[in-house]
């Protein structure tokens, strides 16, 4: 058993290259780790060793566009999402846990909606929680004071931001995708939560502005959701890594 993230495994799906690490047993229970906008499969490191040392197998991609996955024409969170199944379906994995920071939160709450039945139980770090309709899309406009694309660089980090740009490790051309797409309305998408059947984890920090604010919409919306605060921030499992375990590992369960 692996005691921390393996060397880079490479995957060609939909038409290029998927970069992705594992760690734990290869016949444990899968747990898919999904980084955030602007990071990569490296952020997991603390969580994938506490996960393999309890037997699971765990998978930790970079999404297209970040790390040592390579740079795309588009990056909508179709292309992200489909990514990621495409990645379960390489893997012959017809059945797993997901784990989700910030965009991954979202990515994984939208695969699951589309895919109930693969996905066996949720935990959703710090996910943006897109608006219901026109009218909740206006209030949140006004709520934030600002565009999106100055959070996500406060965030991430500006320093951190331009050595990951510099050294290809993140296309900043995907905000100009993700972040407004973030900011649409998606009533779709709030009807299929409403009757998912997955039980989920919600984890905010205190401090997380509308994350922190809107987390408990989301929970009251979905059947089977709980939800937490863990720490300050909005970098839970890297920043509060102790909580995030504490909370986590117990809602997952050993693996057999």
């Amino acid at each position: 058993m692996e005691s921390c993230l393996s060397t880079y495994r490479f995957i060609k799906l939909r038409g290029h290259r998927m970069a992705f690490r594992t760690c734990g047993s290869e016949h444990g229970e899968p747990i898919v780790l999904i980084h955030a906008f602007a990071s990569e499969s490296a952020s997991w490191r603390a969580t994938a060793e506490a996960l393999g040392r309890r037997g699971f197998r765990v998978i930790a991609p970079d999404l297209r566009g970040h790390g040592r996955s390579p740079w795309t024409a588009t990056y909508a969170l179709m292309d992200f999402e489909q990514d990621l199944i495409a990645l379960l379906d390489a893997l012959q994995l017809p059945r797993a846990s997901l784990i989700g920071h910030s965009l991954g939160g979202h990515l994984a709450l939208k695969l699951a909606t589309h895919q109930p039945d693969r996905i066996h139980r949720l935990v959703v770090e710090a996910a943006p929680i897109p608006p219901r309709d026109a009218a909740d899309a206006a209030a949140l406009d006004a709520a934030r004071g600002g565009p999106a694309w100055r959070r996500s660089l406060r965030l991430a980090g500006p320093g951190r931001l331009l050595r990951r740009v510099l050294m290809r490790r993140f296309d900043p051309r995907s905000a100009r995708f993700v972040l407004p797409e973030l900011r649409l309305p998606m009533p779709l998408w709030w009807s299929r939560l409403a009757a998912l059947p997955t039980p989920c984890l919600l984890l905010a920090g205190e401090g997380d502005g509308l994350v922190t604010m809107r987390q408990p919409l989301l929970a009251a919306h979905m059947p089977r959701a709980t939800a937490r605060t863990v720490g300050h921030g909005h970098h839970l499992h890297g920043e509060h890594t102790d909580a995030f375990l504490a909370a986590v590992l117990p809602f997952l369960g050993e693996s057999a």
